[in-house]
Formats: C-alpha cells, sequence, structure tokens
C-alpha cells in the first residue's frame, strides 16, 4: 500500500478555478505522490494506516510555479552574463543548487526554463533532483537561447544561432536529444540593449514552423522572448505555446492569441519592468538615463494595457519573470502575483492561478489544483493568500512545502 499522509484541520484553497474562491475548511488525504481525498471539515482515516499532519487552520495551495526562470543566475547575480558563463563548472554548479534550493523553499514545486547559461545548467539540476540529490522544484529543463543570425544575442557568446529554417531545425532537434523540453527562441529585440529595440521581430514564420514541429516530434515546446506586437503575433501563429514578455499588444496579436485561447500561454514578467521603471536596479548600475533609453517606462504602460486586454479576452497568463537579478531578488518570486492584483487589476486568487492551475497544463502536468487524482505537490503557510497574495512572499508564514507527497521543506522555525 502507498504510503498516506492527511492534512487535517486546514483551510483549502483549491485553485478549482473560481476568482473569488475563500480557503474553507478541510482536510486533504495523500497516497503516495497522489492527492486521494479533498474533503469539507474532517476525512474519517484510521490514524494507524496514516501519517496525520494538524495543521491547526494553516492554508494549503499548490505549489506554486514560474514559467521564466534562469536557475544559472547565482543568489549573487547582478547583469553580467558573460561571467556567469565562464565561470567554472564545479563552483558553478553549487551556485545553481543554491538557486533550485531557494525555489523550493520559497513555495516552488514547478519551474519551466527559459535559458541557460551554461548549456547543461537545467538537465543537470533536474537530474539531481530526480534522483534526490538536491533539493529542488520540478524542472521542465531549458538549453541555450536560440537567436537568428544578425539578431539580439547573434554573437553567439551565450545563444546558438541560426540562419534558416533547416539550422534551426537542426539546433532544436540537438537540444531535444540531450533531454531540453522547453526550448527559447528570440524573436524580438529588447530595449534594454538600444541596438535592439523592442519592437524588432527576428525569425519568420517558416522559421518557428519548423522550430514547433521539430520539438512536437520530441515532447518538446517552443517558448519565445517576444516584446514587440508584430512577433508576437508571429509567435501565436506558427503554434509557439509559451510568449514571453508580450509587451506590446495590438489588435492583430491580440486577434492571434485569441485564435489559440486554448494552447498558448502568456509569461509577462511584469515585476521586472516595474523594479527598472522605479528605480530599483540604480544601485547596480541601471542609471535613469538608460532606462530612458530602453523605452522601458513606455513598455511598462503599454503591457499593464496589453494584459488587462488580455485578461478580459480570457488568454492564460502564466507567473514568471526573469527572477534573479538583485532588484529581482531569488526568493522573491511571489512578488510577480502581487503585481497581478496591484497594476492588472486580478484577484489574488486569479493572480495565485497564474502560478498554479494554469502553469500544470502549460508544463503538461497534472498538478496547479488541490484536487482528487493530481500530484500531491503542495504548500502551506499561514495567513489567507485569498484575501492578501503578499502572504506567499513572507518566509515567516511558509509553513512546508511538500512535493511528490512528501515534506520537501520544512520551516524550521514554525517546526523546531
Amino acid at each position: 500500500m502507498a504510503e498516506r499522509t492527511l492534512l487535517t484541520n486546514a483551510r483549502v484553497l483549491t485553485c478549482s478555478g473560481d476568482p473569488a474562491e475563500r480557503p474553507v475548511d478541510g482536510d486533504v488525504l495523500i497516497e503516495g505522490n497522489r492527492i486521494a481525498k479533498v474533503a469539507s471539515g474532517r476525512l474519517d482515516v484510521d490514524a494507524a494506516a496514516a501519517r496525520v499532519v494538524d495543521l491547526h487552520g494553516a492554508t494549503v495551495l499548490p505549489g506554486l510555479g514560474d514559467a521564466h526562470t534562469h536557475i544559472s543566475w547565482p543568489l549573487d547575480f547582478v547583469f553580467d552574463h558573460g561571467a556567469v558563463g565562464a565561470a567554472p563548472p564545479g563552483p558553478h554548479m553549487l551556485d545553481v543548487a543554491a538557486v533550485v534550493r531557494t525555489f523550493l523553499e520559497s513555495g516552488y514545486t514547478l519551474i519551466i526554463g527559459a535559458g541557460v547559461t551554461q548549456p547543461l545548467d537545467d538537465l543537470l539540476a533536474k537530474d539531481a533532483i530526480d534522483r534526490g540529490l538536491l533539493p529542488g522544484p520540478r524542472i521542465v529543463p531549458s538549453g541555450a537561447q536560440i537567436a537568428e543570425q544578425g539578431g539580439l544575442g547573434a554573437d553567439g557568446g551565450l545563444m546558438e544561432v541560426a540562419a534558416d529554417a533547416r539550422e534551426l531545425r537542426d539546433i532544436v532537434a540537438r537540444q531535444c536529444d540531450l533531454g531540453v523540453r522547453a526550448l527559447k527562441l528570440f524573436v524580438s529585440g529588447d530595449g534594454v540593449v538600444p541596438e535592439y529595440p523592442s519592437d524588432d521581430v527576428y525569425m519568420n514564420d517558416k522559421m518557428l514552423h519548423a522550430a514547433v514541429e521539430e520539438a512536437d516530434r520530441h515532447g518538446a515546446f517552443i517558448t519565445v522572448h517576444a516584446r514587440g506586437s508584430a512577433s508576437v503575433a508571429m509567435a501565436a501563429r506558427t503554434g509557439v505555446r509559451i510568449i514571453h514578455h508580450a509587451c506590446f499588444i495590438d489588435d492583430d496579436a491580440l486577434k492571434e492569441l485569441e485564435a489559440r485561447r486554448d494552447d498558448v500561454w502568456v509569461c509577462p514578467g511584469l515585476h521586472y519592468l516595474h523594479q527598472m521603471v522605479s528605480g530599483q536596479a540604480e544601485p547596480w548600475g541601471v542609471t535613469p538615463e538608460q532606462i530612458d533609453r530602453s523605452g522601458y517606462r513606455d513598455e511598462l504602460r503599454a503591457q499593464v494595457a496589453g494584459l488587462r486586454r488580455m485578461k478580459a479576452s480570457g488568454i492564460r497568463i502564466l507567473a514568471g519573470g526573469d527572477f534573479g537579478h538583485q532588484w529581482t531578488h531569488h526568493g522573491t518570486y511571489a512578488a510577480e502575483l502581487q503585481r497581478y492584483v496591484e497594476l492588472v487589476g486580478m484577484t489574488p486568487v486569479e493572480a495565485i492561478h497564474a502560478a498554479t492551475r494554469n502553469l500544470g497544463p502549460a508544463a503538461g502536468l497534472e498538478t496547479g489544483e488541490v484536487r482528487e487524482g493530481f500530484l500531491a505537490d503542495l504548500l502551506v503557510v499561514d495567513g489567507d493568500p485569498a484575501a492578501d497574495v503578499t502572504v506567499l512572499q513572507r518566509p515567516g508564514l511558509r509553513r512546508a512545502v511538500i512535493k511528490d507527497g512528501t515534506f520537501a521543506y520544512v520551516n524550521p522555525e514554525t517546526y523546531p
């Protein structure tokens, strides 16, 4: 018989879809690595046949997820990608181990890679976590990011570079053969590098169709860096699964997103833009003049307006935000959810859905809901995140993280 754990005297936030859901008194029974039962009030379970954990009114919700992660960036990362890429592999992987542990201890049980700085970072970390050698979340691994010849990142220092659809297909196949499952392409510029503005468009429909087809053949999927409207529209119509940033959305881009409402997700990284524009990066050398040149002030306004339009159109939003810079420090991942509430007008539960029920399907996993049959990846916190989403940012309120049916992290201050 599979091991059984009963979480009793809990407040359960199921994330089953209601944007106005509030936690209700209930119990959750776990058998093996799956949720066996979810009930209002108490479950009648033989205490001799299960481990009984009394949560004394703490809230149980699905483990959180982030769809735009760079575990290559160490805890003290600023903005020097080249230095990380050139770091000795041994010490670098210790930095990676610290990052994945930080994700787990922050309540994150699932992450989707969005590009690595050393080619095997996600794959090695996933293998070590899966074998029980490291504490960390489930990882949908990425590889080196992929640029088009002549576009942003095409110097070849940290990215792979393709000139046409055939070369792109070959790169996708090679990364997939290594085990990569989320391949990230750069199909737009980024105003932080002014010579490659955000409305630049790289690659073309033929290239993206080839990449999507090859990834699908390997059971993988394509994600893209796409900030401008034209790049977002191209990504949506060619079958890309996750569109990162989507800062500018015009009618054409929204129409393409709406046509694929059931199998495309947008991952904005709103907190990153907010922090840059509000001057939080200035202590690390990002001056107001650089922000002005980047166009990020206009980009933030446009992204907020676009997210409101996408929300109204039923486009699914994924939490994920380029965390790891000192102004978006590792461990502050749930700040992205706060921005959705403050700036986009989501309810706290809608914001939580971006990190739970929306993320499971994007990753192809039965997770993101407290639901019978789903993977037992859960977060236990004091307080009510459905009323105040910032509860999820406070380490002192984080009691425990359950992953695959077992307690993967227990707050030593809560349970000495």
